[in-house]
């Protein structure tokens, strides 16, 4: 019997090593067979090319890399996803373009495709300026549109020449923030919300309390519009080489434009086809032998993006002087996870503890692109941002498109905070949003019934309205943190907590405000910001490693055991149906990940990435 057990543990045994040996080698050939997919050798641009900037992309602040779902659908279907690019990426491809002897130039073409927090007009305008660098070494950008959006137009107006399809139109008619409001809807279906909240510009509960604007939150949105609007047109009559007033005048006549109005007030240089600005392009480069047509390198191709484990295990980007690059993108919940929609205070602790246990980091710069979310998951970001400083490591905040509420705290405790002059920050205050089920319940004829040991064992719980005495508490609870937000913005940004109180109570600034205000130090972008982060530990020689790291054909193995919760329409141009769906999905959304442990939330729940656009 003895030899018998013997033998039964010594198969197993074998049986289980085999395995673990089987596991091992096919995540080993599943990662060389992805890399060979994805790593073919990559050609030196041919001398006169034109590296091509198709819009037709999400830009991002946080990188991403491969996407298992994506690559699957690719395989199967044949259906491409638009691509995600993060803006440092792109950034420092067109600085390395400006300086490489085989690229004569940039062509643009194409439109956006924003997904989640991606193309943020404080991203757009960071892509700008990297294309007016690149103008000065001398090279052309040229480009070539159709319909563009006003967004996309940004783009093209920077454009030393710039042809129109004729067939295309070009509207330009402003900025119009709409959203819906849901109190009704919740009250018709018996979905009660109680709300405790702290200041004048309560905003960030209309859509779930109330059926349109408060007046309040009226005046502050029409003032970022009006800032955007006055920037945009700004940037586009410098561009062009246009007089602003009398731009503004025409759009307010004609909103609609023909290439012909375009062209006659200097919006675009040409009316052409595409097969004549293929043509232009290879008069302007060279010609590729094999195509026919101009010489191109495309972005993809161009960037620095490292597609396996070797490639990032083996280069010096993990050795020697370093400077971190933390991003936080999306609204900020309790816990893990990151996938560009949401990210855990958790996650971005995890990121940060990591860095400052590595002595090779020298500098932390904190990217900023969320609206706020969770008291406490934004509390844990920032108890590792004082404790990583205490290491003597510097910490710079660099805001995106938006930083307010939860992403404005977080900034707090920092050396120095850099935000773009369109950068969203500010509002300063807390709420409370406490949502009970009781009658919907009850209209389905389902019922709760619970068995406690206090009057409010249930308080954190959907079943029922809270009291008077309960909500009372919870007011408390509230004005606390608002509290102590006031404390840290008055500690932090050396001002008196009196005058915090007068620009806080949730009021959202644009960043030339907030500059004037003394919330931010500096106007400038992520660059600006890492420059400075090495200025200030004294070193010169220095990689930059971002967190989150690209995914590369390993991680995909790791993603195919997850289970991802989101999977956002990408969509261009959408019906008002549509837009009435995927509206009320995003408010959903957004409650469906209210998970602070206390329902204390410092959120800016109507903004969108592309903001006024």
């Amino acid at each position: 019997m003895k030899s018998f057990f013997k033998d039964v543990f010594k198969r197993m045994a074998v049986t289980l090593v085999s395995t673990i040996l089987f596991v091992v080698l096919s995540v080993f050939l599943f990662q060389s067979m992805v890399s060979s997919l994805f790593q073919e050798q990559k050609d030196d641009p041919i001398e006169g090319s034109f590296l091509v900037l198709d819009l037709s992309m999400n830009i991002t602040d946080r990188p991403s890399g491969l996407d298992l779902e994506d690559l699957t659908r690719e395989a199967l279907t044949n259906e491409r996803k638009p691509p995600s690019f993060h803006l440092r990426e792109i950034v420092v491809a067109i600085k390395k373009a400006s300086s490489d002897p085989s690229i004569r130039g940039i062509f643009i073409e194409g439109g956006f495709m924003p997904d989640g927090y991606g193309c943020g007009y404080g991203a757009i305008k960071e892509l700008l300026f990297a294309i007016e660098l690149f103008k000065e070494s001398g090279k052309q950008v040229i480009g070539f549109y159709s319909d563009p959006t006003q967004l996309d137009y940004l783009v093209y107006s920077i454009c030393d020449e710039l042809h129109m399809n004729p067939s295309g139109t070009l509207i330009l008619n402003g900025l119009a923030n709409e959203q819906i409001f849901l109190a009704e809807a919740f009250d018709k279906y018996g979905v009660g919300i109680q709300v405790v909240r702290v200041g004048e510009f309560k905003g960030a509960v209309e859509p779930f309390t109330s059926t349109a604007f408060s007046e309040e939150n009226r005046l502050q949105i029409s003032r970022l519009l009006d800032l955007r609007w006055d920037d945009y047109v700004g940037t586009i009559s410098e561009n062009r080489d246009l007089a602003e007033s009398e731009l503004k005048d025409l759009l307010k006549q004609n909103f609609l434009l023909s290439p012909e109005v375009c062209k006659q007030i200097g919006l675009v240089d040409q009316i052409s086809t595409y097969g004549e600005i293929l043509d232009r392009l290879k008069t302007l480069g060279s010609e590729d032998a094999e195509s026919e047509e101009f010489a191109r390198v495309e972005l993809i191709d161009y960037v620095d993006r490292p597609l396996s484990s070797a490639d990032i295990e083996g280069t010096e980007d993990n050795k020697g002087t370093q400077i971190a690059v933390v991003y936080v993108e999306g609204a900020i919940v309790d816990g893990m996870g990151d996938d560009g929609i949401s990210v855990g205070g958790g996650e971005i602790a995890k990121r940060i503890r990591e860095v400052s246990k590595d002595d090779n980091f020298k500098g932390l710069v904190l990217r900023v692109n969320s609206p706020g979310g969770s008291v406490s998951g934004s509390d844990a970001i920032l108890s590792e941002v004082s404790r990583i400083k205490e290491k003597g490591i510097p910490v710079i905040v660099s805001m995106g498109a938006v930083a307010a509420s939860g992403g404005y705290w977080i900034s707090m405790d920092s050396d120095k905070i850099f935000a773009g002059e369109q950068t969203i920050t500010g509002s300063i205050g807390v709420f409370g949003l406490i949502p009970n089920l009781e009658k919907m319940a009850e209209s389905f004829g389902a019922y709760w019934d619970v068995v406690k040991t206090h009057a409010s064992s249930d308080i954190m719980g959907v079943s029922r309205a809270k009291s008077d005495l309960e909500l009372e508490v919870v007011q408390k609870h509230v004005e606390r943190i608002y509290d102590r937000f006031l404390d840290l913005v008055s500690q932090n940004r050396d001002l008196n907590v009196t005058r915090v109180s007068e620009i806080a109570e949730g009021r959202v600034w644009m960043g030339v405000d907030a500059y004037e205000l003394g919330l931010v130090d500096e106007l400038g972008g992520l660059e600006d910001a890492i420059t400075f982060a090495a200025e200030t530990a004294g070193v010169v020689d220095y990689k930059v490693t971002e967190f989150p790291k690209v995914k590369n054909s390993f991680d995909l193995l790791t993603d195919a055991l997850q289970v991802k919760y989101n999977n956002q329409k990408v969509a261009r141009y959408s019906s008002s149906w549509e837009d009435i769906i995927e509206e009320t999905k995003f408010y959903m959304n957004q409650v469906s990940h209210f998970n602070d442990p206390r329902n204390s939330y410092s959120l800016l729940p109507w903004y969108r990435g592309r903001f006024g656009f």
